[in-house]
């Protein structure tokens, strides 16, 4: 048995197989050397036989071979007319004489190319001289190894084949295991082996002999060959996504610009002084554009102990939306940081496909169609976000700035050795960066998409085949990005947030209203929309406090008198004009017929009679009535002359400054 397993380790290339049925990827030669060992062996043999072979894999052809293969295409050449003569020609030694000297051997040697050729052609002639068994394991594992299994399977009942697959699995779960080289592997499943052995009756000193031998390292190495990867992607998952995951090639040569922007947060490699004097590196909040290769970057100053927020990211953004060449984007591509994990994101993207009539698309199910869509980029997976070489590429162009420490914050470039890196003026770094990305803007660049162009031309190119970059108005992005609440307008005036908001058309509003407050960290965007039935009828600015002497508040009380004149003008305009209520006047009850109800009742109106004690009361009070209206009209009489008389008097005795007052209407 141990002869078969050594026959078919001699086939193989290290792959422990159990039975006929277990090697369907082994050769021809392969299954005939099994299936030779298996008819060698009894029927009781092999219900227990385990057979371990080496498959032979493909080896990479050599300057020899090549050589070989040329020199056998000579020989096929020159052998050719041989060949074609029949088998008893008289000429045939003559030719095969010819053929020898232009060969250099003699012509009974070229009878046996020419037989070796007539039976396997060019490959015959090629691998003349080559041993058989090349490439092939002539022992097991080694041969020191194949000495100690031979007396391991007298001492312990196991042949040489199954102590040599129980070594096999070792080395393989050694190199699962994670194991750093060969000789690691190799010393940790000689200590597995010899365990399982000592544990099952095997003597000490035996174990020890197999803790002893030296590491095969081609074995060893062989079986790290197909094992080895499993046991980095247990420890190494960044190892394997670099070294072992199969990229996928990807193209942006179809797309315009503004159809995919990556956004991704980077520190700034540059130390800089923060006010207060300490020191800080910004942080570069950056927008890329994949067509273009054009990079948009805020860089913010974040104080200490803080960092970027989620509304400096929609800050950024709506910056971008406004001023960025490549416009506002149809598709956004971001990382997964807590800046961008933002529900109100989501929903500020689907808010601005809304707000402009669905121009800028906002899908975020994945059978939705593809424009507009915000996708995220699979965690610590940089090969995906090509924002990422362009951090690299920018890299090249801030390490002519003389503080610029690179990316290792561990091992700082300083100017000098024992000081500490230069820290620089915050905002020279700021005007510094847009004035390199502008010099990187108009830099060609290489790439497969770009093609030797720089950003700039590649906008220029866009813009010449009739390429437009979609602006969003502002007012609509702080619409998008804003928190919505419905407030009372009072003396025109809105209360929010602990502060008092006021405009000129608030002036012209009263009751409820619906506001919006945009999440928006920037100071341009610091403001208060105002939102009437859906329609925003302005943006409210912070109340401003004037001090009590103060001439500006004078001023601008005035002017706010003069808007409200103004205001009241245009609503009265706007209406056409005050409506004149004697025009219309009784229209309604002429319309609706109440003179034809009045003269219904009044004919309809049934005389009552009143009885004669009624009729007497009736014609006293007539009486006193008339009586008081004659005294009422005598005491007005006398008082008119009461007053005619104070008047002469008055003005008989008035100076010049009352005559004059009194002239002008006091």
């Amino acid at each position: 048995m141990v002869a078969s397993a050594t026959a078919a380790a001699n086939a193989g290339s290290g792959q422990l197989t159990r039975g006929a049925g277990s090697i369907p990827a082994a050769t021809a030669t392969t299954r005939a050397t099994f299936k030779d060992s298996l008819q060698a062996a009894s029927d009781d043999d092999l219900s227990d036989a385990i057979l371990v072979g080496r498959l032979v894999g493909a080896r990479r052809p050599t300057e020899a071979d090549f050589e070989r293969v040329r020199r056998a295409r000579e020989i096929m050449i020159a052998l050719r007319p041989l060949l074609d003569l029949p088998e008893r020609h008289r000429g045939r030694r003559a030719l095969a004489e010819r053929i020898g000297e232009a060969l250099g051997c003699g012509w009974q040697h070229v009878y046996r190319l020419a037989e070796k050729a007539r039976d396997g052609g060019l490959i015959a002639i090629a691998r003349m001289g080559m041993r058989a068994d090349r490439g092939q394991a002539r022992v097991v594992v080694s041969a020191p190894w194949m000495v100690w299994a031979e007396d391991a399977a007298r001492a312990t009942g196991l042949d040489v084949a199954q102590l040599a697959e129980r070594m096999v699995q070792a080395v393989r779960a050694a190199w699962v295991g994670g194991a750093p080289s060969a000789r690691q592997a190799w010393l940790t499943a000689t200590a597995a082996v010899g365990r399982v052995l000592h544990e099952m009756g095997a003597p000490s000193d035996l174990v020890a002999r197999l803790l002893s031998l030296p590491c095969p390292r081609r074995f060893v190495e062989a079986e790290g060959q197909q094992f080895r990867v499993a046991g980095r992607a247990r420890r190494d998952a960044k190892g394997i996504y670099d070294r072992n995951l199969t990229p996928v090639k990807r193209t942006a040569a179809g797309l315009m610009p503004g159809d995919l922007v990556c956004g991704d947060i980077s520190p700034l490699d540059i130390p800089v002084a923060r006010p207060d004097g300490s020191t800080a590196y910004a942080r570069m909040i950056s927008w890329h554009d994949v067509a273009t290769n054009w990079l948009w970057i805020d860089l913010f100053l974040c104080e200490k102990g803080e960092g970027v927020r989620r509304e400096h990211v929609a800050a950024s953004f709506a910056r971008m939306c406004e001023q960025a060449p490549f416009g506002a984007p149809k598709r956004l591509y971001l990382d997964n940081g807590s800046e961008y994990k933002w529900e109100e994101l989501l929903f500020a993207w689907a808010q601005l496909a809304e707000l402009t009539g669905q121009r800028f698309r906002a899908d975020e199910a994945a059978l939705l169609p593809e424009s507009g869509r915000v996708v995220r980029s699979i965690p610590f997976h940089p090969r995906g976000k090509r924002i990422e070489g362009q951090f690299g590429n920018l890299g090249r162009w801030l390490g002519w700035w003389l503080g610029y420490v690179g990316g290792n914050r561990m091992a700082k470039k300083v100017a000098s050795l024992g000081k500490a890196p230069v820290v620089s003026d915050y905002e020279a770094v700021r005007q510094w960066l847009a004035a390199t990305l502008a010099d990187y803007h108009a830099t060609p660049q290489g790439g497969e998409h770009m093609g030797g162009l720089s950003p700039q031309q590649k906008i220029d190119r866009a813009l010449d085949a009739g390429w437009k970059p979609m602006r969003i108005d502002r007012v609509a992005l702080m619409l998008a990005f804003a928190d919505r609440e419905v407030r009372t307008v009072s003396r025109g005036a809105i209360q929010y947030r602990g502060m008092t908001w006021t405009a000129d058309f608030l002036m012209g509003i009263e009751g409820r209203v619906e506001v919006a407050y945009p999440r928006i960290a920037a100071p341009e965007f610091e403001a208060l929309l105002v939102i009437h039935r859906g329609e925003v009828l302005g943006v409210a600015a912070p109340e401003r406090v004037f001090g009590i002497l103060d001439e500006a508040g004078a001023k601008e009380a005035g002017r706010r008198r003069q808007a409200l004149r103004l205001l009241m003008a245009e609503k009265v305009e706007q209406a056409g004009g005050a409506l004149d209520q004697a025009q219309v006047a009784g229209f309604r009850a002429q319309m609706l017929g109440l003179q034809a109800t009045l003269d219904r009742a009044s004919e309809a109106a049934e005389v009552v009679e009143a009885s004669g004690e009624l009729a007497d009361m009736a014609a006293a009070y007539a009486r006193a009535r008339a009586e008081l209206s004659e005294q009422a009209k005598a005491l007005m009489a006398r008082a008119k002359a009461a007053k005619e008389a104070e008047a002469l008097t008055r003005l008989a005795f008035e100076d010049e400054e009352t005559k004059a007052a009194r002239a002008l209407g006091f």
